[in-house]
């Protein structure tokens, strides 16, 4: 039985079967590759035939065109698979069929909507056959400018399916940090494999079939630790040495069974697009002091103050709280902060926010929480001195 997310992410179009098919059922139990403690938080089986923009964008235009036009008609789910044609010249569809939109070869592919942060990121796909095009997983903030990050969970390029490229990169903050090319041990356009990659707090990991395959550090005093897109998509481009495109093996197709992300930890930030942070009271403002990841923070100097992020547990088991306590000269000393499950508190612990430097303070002992159930972590200027307001996480024991 195919595995059932708690949100489904549904590609556009009501299509045809793909002649070549979804992966078989039998071996998905073998390549599910999480690490241990992981639990599904979302994700797309590919199962359906209806548009659903509330969860993907196509991938059109900009950036990195290369050789190739990206259209959203040249991406279609049937057979419980998603499919992006690769189409000659002039032509896109799903038949490939000439159009006066695109002069350059054509490819595709989506964009999720949802920007998630760290957990573990799988696939299980399969590349064309043919030169000249260059699949890739992957995670980008859309439209970002200034410093952020970019996760290659594995670029492939068609003329070598053999070979894979994984790379960490820190845009206009100092680093590329990547495996190089190397060999895969087998031809990826000839079968499906699972592809996955692992962001920890501290660490980059990726995985071929479940099987770890290079890792970097990545700490977030070090690089900016924003949240990302997701990208699954194959463009014409002259990477790696590409000869071009093989225009003998035009239509051509690349395949994704499914995407999938796990959680074990839960982070709250209050850079987190998708919410769950909040302020009360008066006098917030935007901190200068370093903050988690590189991003920002806030502060209060104002008697009555509150900042409160609300958590989801992933599942249901044994956590430890922590606040990133941003420290300086002028914090409060003994700041309450405190776990709460609505009216009940379950934790408290008072933070000195005068103290020199950052670090992740815990509140309280272990916690007993509840998969999905709403809890608060909550810090208030109830003194002389400052509070700040910056991130939380829940570490499952």
């Amino acid at each position: 039985m195919r595995v059932r997310a708690l949100i489904t992410l549904v590609v556009a179009g009501t299509l045809p079967l793909v002649p070549t098919g979804r992966a078989p059922a039998a071996d998905e139990a073998a390549v599910l590759a999480a690490p241990p403690g992981y639990t599904l938080s979302w994700a797309d089986e590919f199962d359906g035939t209806t548009v659903d923009t509330g969860r993907w964008d196509f991938r059109t235009g900009t950036p990195w065109n290369g050789w190739s036009t990206q259209l959203p008609e040249n991406v279609r789910v049937g057979g419980g698979v998603m499919t992006i044609q690769l189409c000659p010249a002039a032509t896109s569809g799903p038949t490939c069929e000439p159009t006066s939109a695109a002069t350059l070869y054509t490819g595709g592919g989506l964009i999720s909507k949802a920007k998630p942060r760290y957990g573990y990121y799988e696939t299980r796909m399969r590349t064309n056959v043919g030169a000249g095009w260059h699949s890739a997983f992957w995670s980008a903030e859309v439209g970002a400018t200034g410093a952020f990050t970019e996760i290659d969970g594995f670029e492939i390029d068609s003329h070598v399916p053999g070979m894979v490229r994984h790379n960490v990169i820190a845009w206009n903050h100092g680093g590329h940090l990547t495996s190089k090319i190397r060999e895969l041990g087998f031809d990826s356009s000839a079968g499906w494999h699972v592809y996955g990659y692992e962001w920890l707090e501290g660490e980059l990991r990726f995985y071929v079939d479940g099987q770890l395959t290079w890792s970097t550090p990545y700490s977030p005093s070090t690089y900016v630790h924003n949240f990302l897109n997701v990208w699954l998509s194959t463009i014409a481009i002259d990477l790696n040495n590409s000869p071009g495109v093989d225009d003998s093996a035009l239509p051509g197709q690349v395949q994704w069974d499914y995407f999938r992300f796990y959680q074990r930890d839960v982070y709250g930030d209050n850079d987190d697009p998708a919410g769950g942070y909040a302020e009360s009271g008066t006098g917030w403002a935007t901190s200068g002091l370093p903050a988690f990841g590189r991003l920002s923070s806030r502060y209060s100097c104002t008697a009555g103050a509150a900042a409160h992020w609300t958590l989801r547990p992933p599942s249901t088991g044994s956590y430890r709280a922590y606040l990133y306590r941003v420290g300086g000269d002028g914090g409060q000393p003994d700041a309450p902060a405190t776990v709460a499950d609505g009216a009940t508190t379950l934790a408290t612990a008072a933070v000195d926010f005068g103290a020199a430097g950052s670090a992740w303070v815990p509140v309280g002992g272990a916690l007993s929480l509840t998969a999905g159930r709403p809890y608060t972590v909550r810090v208030e200027r109830t003194g002389a001195g400052c509070v700040r307001a910056d991130a939380v996480k829940f570490v499952r024991q």
